[in-house]
Order: structure tokens, then C-alpha cells, then sequence
């Protein structure tokens, strides 16, 4: 008689299943529709995986952040599915960056994409979802991997699979299709049953999932889209469209080129911003923000340097020097302080040395002490001389509860952030969000000692707070920078690598390191060397002049 497995679950729950039983058949077991993957002992395994001993089950549902990863992810397939299915091969089905709450996409071929194509795919999609069609993961050969997306013309992922240094390749199927997405999949399509897709013109859609239960309304971000558009064909005359092309040059020997011209494409934005302010002779002030890690304190003190070189002088200060003394900083309903909200700032104080800098007056800027959380006034006091441009920098500049002291005419208003529109290859695309935990981790390491978890802890919890705080003030700029570089994966990886490694299983951000552990393997290490100390990027990985 064989002897059955025991699965002891989160809740306190027990379920008694044969030896070999699928993650898929107890989920279907469970009967939990917003149930989308299960942690065996600690670690998130593919629907396929066969449980052959007793063990510890945790719960991923569609709501929680690695649940609607998976979400997304399979969403994905489903997509690309519906449209090969519809169009064949010839149709070319690009995952481009986020947008708003959802992923930007293109469709290459012959027809041309309406509202009609649009509503057949969708349809499809439904289609799909309705059949309750398995994901099947696959292992295969990298020699067989090869050969498939060369024989589609998929000649990004030939590349990449090239310089992979693994044997084999986790695949996913889905109705005779074959995909790599670097993530596990959900069981079946039965549980994507929820998205829209939104056209936008010209030839885009955008294909929205579920965040907390809703398919959220897009609401157009046409300067974020600009961006990406534009730093999309700046990379592409300059031969990079995927990651694959930064690893080609890595290996031709032409990634040190590359590095450059990309720095001067950078400088560029910034020397047409700094000509922009000195062509308006009302402008007194510029203000500054974006998100966490986005190089706001590089980007500033570069963009002074252009602006000194048409021959004006500069004055840059930082919001953050104008923190709440600790006592007074506004907490989360945690018990958490609550950094992220325009509220943990003196804004009295900064409006008043706001107004008396532009008035010609003296002001003795703080410098804020993290540590004991107060202001210190050890500086010498400073004014704004005549003609003398004012440039603050932090998360909430182009607040107008911070620059409403300033008027229209005499500001100008900037919102920074890495828009990165280079994708591993045409399916998996490489999120904003990453980038910037990664750029964290690697400077909190390097300046705070923090491990890869607590920067994790603190960076989930700021997360929320910027949907709220941060990310509405892309539609109060008048300028977007964009602070990303194609090649700056490669560069991060090894300094990030080990830090990741160090993550705990038992750490309930085990799968967020693992994931971007498996994501990292894309890119090929570039030595640190070989970037500027002028560059952003030194911002996190050190050396830069700036410091």
C-alpha cells in the first residue's frame, strides 16, 4: 500500500495526497479561485512540480505581490498566444515597458492595428481563459531553445540563449506554443480571466491585470510614453533595441563605446534642459523629483554644470535637508514613520528660505543628521545672487506645496526617473521598479551597510507610499529626464549578485531575490571601470565626482 503525503498548510488546514501529485491538481483540490501558485517548504515550485514527501504549504493568492507577478506574467502568454493564434507568426508581438498600472505592447504586421484587431484579440483571449488550458513547463536542451526561436525568427532570444552558460532552458507551453518568461507560470489560464486592452495611438496597447482585485482605467501619461518613445529610437540609431545587442557588444569588445555614446545620449537631455532655462531669462527656479533611486542628486548637480557652462551660476539645494525633526514626522497606521508623504517635510521652512533667497536675503540651509533625525545649521549662510538660477532636488520638489511659493512664469518643473525601453527580448520586458530596487540595494550596501533584505523591508513599504506620493507628479511636469541606461544591468550585476545570494530562505523576500536572480542571469557582468565618474550610475555603485 503506498503511503500517503501529508500537506500541512499555513492555515492550519491538512490534506492527505498520493506520492507525485501536481501542485496543479491540489490547487484544483482546494477549489480557491483567486488561489494562483503554492510555496512548497518554503520556496514557490511550478505547477508541474510533483509533491513526493510531506510538507509545509503556503498560499499565493492573485492579490499578493508574487501572486499577481505570476498573474502577469502568465497574462502575458495569454496575449501573445491570442494573437499568434489569430495573425501566425509573421505578427511580431513586442512586451515594451510600463505604463500607467499596466504593460505597453506593439503588434508588428501586416494589418494595421484598430479597435477591430483589438477587440479579436481580446475576444481570443477569452477564449482561452474560458478553456482552462494548462501551462506546461518544459525543460529543454539550450541547443533545442536555439533552434525553435531561430527557426521563428526570433533572433534576440538565439542570441541570448548563445551566451547562456546553463544546458538547458525552462520553457513554458501553452496550446503548441513555446516561451521563456523567467518566472514560474500560473496553473492554468482559467484564473486570467480578468484584463482589458486599452489602443493607444499610434499602433500601441496596453494590456492591464489586476491590482488589489480591479483592472484599473488607464489614465494617460502621454510625457512618460514620449520618453520611452524617444530614448527608443535614440538606442535603436544607435544599434541597441534589446539586451541581447548590449551583450553582443560585450562580447565584440565594443560595450566600452557603447557606454560612452550612451553617456553623451544622456548628457544630450540634459544640455538641451539646460539651454531650454537659460533661453527663458524668467525662469529663477528649476524643481527636481522622481522616485527613489532615480540619480535626482546626480541629475541635479550635472544639470548645474551645463547650466554654469552657458554662463549662469547655480544654486542647488535638497529637500531633503528639510525633513521633520523625527519627533514630528507623520507615522503609517503601522506605527511606521511615513518618509515618503510631502508631510514629513518642513514645508514652513522651506517656503520661508524659498522666499527670502528669491528676495536676495541670507538663509542658513540645515543639513538634516538621519541618524539622531534633527536639523543641524552648520553651513554658512547663503543668497541667490541676480541672475543666479535655484535648483531643489527630492522626492517631492514639484509638489506645489513645496515650489507653490514660486510663480508659474519664473519655475520649471521635472520629474526623473529610468524609462527604460530596451527589453531582455521581445516577450520579457525590464521593469522600472527593478531597476531602481537594484540601483537601492547596491548603494545601501555600499553606504549603509544594509543587507539585500532590510533594503527589501524598507523598499515594500516606501513602494505604497509612492503610488500615493510620487508617481501623480508625472503629470505635473513639464519635462521628463529619463536617468536609464541600456547597459547599467551588467554593470549592477556584480555588485547585486552577492547580495542576493545572501537572502534567506526563510525570508518572506526569497522569491523577489530568486526571481531577479534568474532575470539577472540575462546580462553579461561589465567591469565598473568602464563607467564615468561623471555617470548617474556612479550615484549608486560609487566613485562618482560628484561625491
Amino acid at each position: 500500500m503506498i503511503k500517503e503525503v501529508q500537506l500541512v498548510f499555513e492555515d492550519g488546514n491538512e490534506l492527505n495526497i498520493t506520492p507525485g501529485t501536481t501542485v496543479r491538481e491540489v490547487i484544483r483540490m482546494l477549489n480557491n479561485p483567486t488561489l494562483i501558485a503554492l510555496r512548497v517548504n518554503g520556496s514557490i515550485v511550478s505547477a508541474d512540480y510533483e509533491i513526493k514527501e510531506d510538507s509545509f504549504i503556503n498560499y499565493i493568492d492573485i492579490n499578493s505581490r508574487l501572486g499577481q507577478k505570476i498573474y502577469f506574467k502568465g497574462l502575458q502568454f495569454v496575449y501573445i498566444n491570442a494573437v499568434k493564434d489569430l495573425y501566425g507568426d509573421k505578427a511580431e508581438v513586442l512586451i515594451k515597458h510600463s505604463l500607467d498600472k499596466g504593460i505597453y505592447t506593439e503588434i508588428r504586421m501586416k494589418n494595421r492595428v484598430d479597435s477591430n484587431v483589438i477587440a479579436k484579440i481580446k475576444k481570443r483571449m477569452k477564449e482561452i481563459c474560458d478553456y482552462n488550458e494548462d501551462f506546461k513547463m518544459v525543460n529543454v536542451s539550450r541547443e533545442n531553445a536555439y533552434e525553435y526561436v531561430k527557426n521563428k525568427g526570433e533572433e534576440e532570444k538565439a542570441i541570448n540563449y548563445t551566451y547562456m552558460t546553463s544546458d538547458s532552458v525552462t520553457m513554458y507551453e501553452l496550446n503548441r506554443q513555446y516561451n521563456y518568461f523567467y518566472y514560474v507560470m500560473p496553473p492554468s489560464t482559467k484564473i486570467l480571466s480578468k484584463f482589458e486592452l486599452t489602443y493607444i495611438a499610434p499602433g500601441g496597447i496596453l494590456l492591464s491585470y489586476p491590482i488589489e482585485g480591479n483592472v484599473p482605467k488607464y489614465n494617460p501619461t502621454p510625457k512618460v510614453l514620449n520618453i520611452f518613445r524617444l530614448t527608443a529610437e535614440k538606442l535603436n540609431n544607435i544599434g541597441i533595441e534589446f539586451i541581447a545587442d548590449v551583450n553582443k557588444a560585450i562580447v565584440d569588445g565594443r560595450i566600452g563605446d557603447l557606454i560612452q555614446t550612451h553617456e553623451i545620449l544622456i548628457d544630450q537631455q540634459l544640455g538641451a534642459l539646460a539651454a531650454r532655462i537659460a533661453k527663458h531669462k524668467n525662469i529663477r527656479a528649476v524643481f527636481l523629483s522622481g522616485p527613489s533611486s532615480s540619480g535626482k542628486t546626480t541629475t541635479s548637480k550635472k544639470l548645474a554644470m551645463f547650466i554654469r557652462s552657458l554662463g549662469l551660476s547655480t544654486l542647488v539645494i535638497s529637500t531633503d535637508d528639510y525633513f521633520k525633526e523625527r519627533v514630528d514626522t507623520p507615522k503609517k497606521e503601522d506605527g511606521t514613520y511615513e518618509f515618503e508623504s510631502v508631510e514629513a517635510l518642513d514645508t514652513k521652512l522651506f517656503s520661508q528660505h524659498i522666499k527670502k533667497l528669491l528676495n536676495g536675503e541670507e538663509v542658513v540651509i540645515p543639513t538634516f543628521n538621519f541618524v539622531i533625525g534633527e536639523k543641524e545649521y552648520k553651513n554658512k549662510p547663503v543668497s541667490l545672487k541676480k541672475g543666479q538660477i535655484l535648483i531643489i532636488e527630492g522626492l517631492h520638489a514639484i509638489s506645489e506645496k513645496l515650489n507653490g511659493v514660486i510663480d508659474k512664469r519664473n519655475k520649471i518643473k521635472i520629474y526623473v526617473s529610468p524609462f527604460l525601453p530596451t527589453a531582455l527580448d521581445r516577450h520579457n520586458h525590464v521593469q522600472t521598479t527593478d531597476i531602481r530596487l537594484l540601483r537601492r540595494m547596491v548603494r545601501d550596501y555600499n553606504h549603509r551597510g544594509y543587507s539585500a533584505t532590510e533594503t527589501m523591508t524598507n523598499w515594500f513599504s516606501m513602494r505604497d507610499s509612492e503610488k500615493y506620493y510620487v508617481y501623480p507628479y508625472q503629470r505635473e511636469a513639464d519635462i521628463i529626464v529619463n536617468t536609464s541606461f541600456a547597459y547599467e544591468m551588467g554593470v549592477l550585476r556584480t555588485y547585486v549578485e552577492p547580495l542576493l545570494y545572501s537572502v534567506s530562505k526563510e525570508s518572506e523576500y526569497y522569491e523577489d531575490a530568486i526571481r531577479m536572480l534568474q532575470f539577472l542571469k540575462a546580462f553579461i557582468n561589465i567591469p565598473s571601470e568602464l563607467v564615468p565618474e561623471q555617470s548617474i550610475l556612479r550615484e549608486f555603485i560609487g566613485g562618482s565626482y560628484f561625491e
